[in-house]
């Protein structure tokens, strides 16, 4: 193990480096859906429903509809869940035992306002806002024993991996919508992406038949993005149905990189600087909601993601898969199509509104495993409810979703690369979501418009 670790070091900078934080995680979901627990509840699929203060996130065409000036508020609370069984050596000379690791975050996901007015006889919304596209918040650590099946496997040994995530990749939008007959409506938002986050990668190997040293690599990373895309949308609505449509643009963003690590083996430190560029790919989507009845309304989306042009670019690594750190050309990444399917059924009182909604999708995601290349497809599951009144509107929804694949791993401080690791099996991970919504309507625009002259008048 000495020699591997030695290898290990004169390249730990660049391999770290080169990988960021979706290398390390192809088992998180990356799909890039809106914000808001009216959609969460109907399982995302919110394309051609859209018309709340949240309806830039998913069409910005759906703003037209908002005929007062709305806030919009949302709180995410997470559980994310990881597990690893029945991994073997890939000689099959060694079995490693179970793992489990389990993380709980909460974090804000978006606040807009969106003001409507008329301009050139044409319903107009604008609106700004912050999403939190990508929380970056997440903790993995695994304890295995590597255990010997024959007298010519390696030793035994305790591996420990503690990896950890800190940050966000959040958008600043300015988004607008006008619609332009009394069915079609048109809009679009131009996004600034800002991503800042820390990585620490821990992984040691500690031997358990006969005293000696624990060897280890301890890696710290710091990344950063910085881009701007935007996003386009277009809506055909009638009484009983309607048609959505979207496009998000290709984002080629600035991205820099700088890596520490400290072994065992090797005295000193280790660095390695990165500065390229970040390039996430296009996405369409096509979406439908049909309104069987007055209180009912039932929807369907489909998503198209090019995650193969999904990947880092510098000077030092060339083009590399951003989910599994490889040359572009070996990259296990693929493009997806994702299904969500969601229903609403609406429950009216005295001046009030609660809504009961629920939903299923099917996510595969861009990321497969860069030696199995075995797919990693999340299933979904999803409700919701809230309480609705003419002026505010609280929703709360409840995810879940999980996939399991089988997967290559290295669990201690060797060189072996993605396309060679060590040992093989099955890892398995869930997450679950509890999303918050706020919106307040403001109903009297005139009692609005009286106390903003008072204060700037």
């Amino acid at each position: 193990m000495r020699a591997n670790l030695g290898r290990h070091a004169a390249t730990l900078g660049l391999a770290l480096a080169c990988a960021a934080t979706a290398s390390a995680q192809v088992g998180v979901s990356f799909n890039r859906t809106g914000s808001g627990a009216r959609a969460a509840g109907m399982a995302n699929a919110f394309i051609a429903v859209s018309d709340d203060g949240t309806a830039a996130s998913w069409n910005p065409s759906g703003l037209a509809q908002l005929r007062k000036p709305e806030l919009s508020i949302v709180s995410t609370t997470s559980g994310d869940s990881a597990s690893v069984s029945g991994f073997r050596t890939r000689d099959d000379l060694a079995s490693f035992s179970s793992a489990d690791s389990a993380y709980r975050s909460t974090y804000p996901d978006f606040a807009s306002l969106a003001v409507p007015v008329t301009l050139w006889k044409k319903p107009v919304t604008f609106q700004a806002a912050w999403r939190r596209l990508y929380s970056l918040d997440y903790r993995e650590k695994l304890q295995l024993t590597r255990v010997p099946l024959s007298a010519s496997a390696p030793p035994p040994v305790r591996f420990q991996t503690d990896s950890d995530v800190v940050g966000s990749v959040d958008l600043f939008s300015a988004a607008a919508a006008v619609q332009l007959t009394s069915h079609l409506s048109i809009g679009g938002s131009y996004n600034f992406w800002r991503g800042d986050w820390d990585e620490a990668h821990l992984h040691s190997a500690t031997p358990l038949d006969a005293p000696g040293v624990t060897e280890f690599v301890n890696v710290s990373q710091t990344s950063r993005v910085r881009g701007q895309s935007f996003m386009l949308g277009a809506m055909l609505a009638y009484p009983r149905f309607s048609v959505g449509l979207v496009y998000l643009d290709p984002l080629v963003s600035d991205f820099d990189s700088s890596a520490r690590g400290v072994t065992s083996v090797s005295e000193g430190d280790i660095t390695q600087v990165l500065d390229g560029e970040l390039h996430f790919p296009r996405a369409f989507g096509i979406g439908g909601a049909w309104r069987p009845a007055t209180r009912w309304t039932v929807a369907l989306d489909f998503t198209w993601d090019d995650w193969s042009e999904t990947f880092l670019d510098t000077p030092t690594t060339g083009r590399v898969g951003l989910f599994d750190g490889v040359p572009l050309e070996h990259s296990a990444s693929r493009d997806t199509w994702t299904m969500n399917a969601g229903a609403e059924r609406l429950f009216a009182g005295d001046g009030f509104v609660v809504p009961l909604r629920f939903g299923l999708a099917w996510e595969p995601q861009g990321a497969r495993d860069a030696y199995t290349r075995d797919s990693v497809d999340f299933v979904l599951v999803a409700v919701g409810t809230g309480y609705n009144t003419n002026s505010l509107k609280f929703d709360a929804a409840f995810q879940y979703r999980w996939a399991s694949f089988e997967s290559g791993a290295e669990f201690g401080p060797s060189d072996a690369s993605p396309l060679l690791p060590t040992a093989v099996g099955e890892r398995r991970n869930s997450q679950w979501r509890l999303k918050l919504s706020v919106i307040l309507r403001v109903t009297d625009t005139d009692k609005l418009k009286r106390a903003l002259g008072k204060i700037f008048g």
